[in-house]
């Protein structure tokens, strides 16, 4: 089906039911400034995230690859 990052994690629950599906996941934690070369290296189509990486402009514009962004939360700031 395709790849998934969980950069910021992802329970076991989580991955299982990803794989189940079908998807490829990964949840190695990937720096910032090495995301988008990840991303684009590995053909990343999903990523996930939630308070820890950032997900700006200039990185969805660089990867061309990615189809769905995710950001996990309770909705709370």
């Amino acid at each position: 089906m395709g790849k998934i990052l969980a950069n910021d994690g992802i329970s076991n629950s989580g991955v299982e039911a990803l794989e189940a599906m079908g998807y490829e996941v990964s949840t190695t934690n990937v720096a910032q400034v090495q995301l988008e070369n990840h991303i684009n290296e590995n053909k990343i189509n999903v990523l996930l995230v939630r308070s820890a990486t950032t997900v700006r402009k200039a990185l969805i514009d660089a990867c061309p690859g990615l189809k769905i962004i995710g950001r996990g939360g309770v909705g709370m700031d």
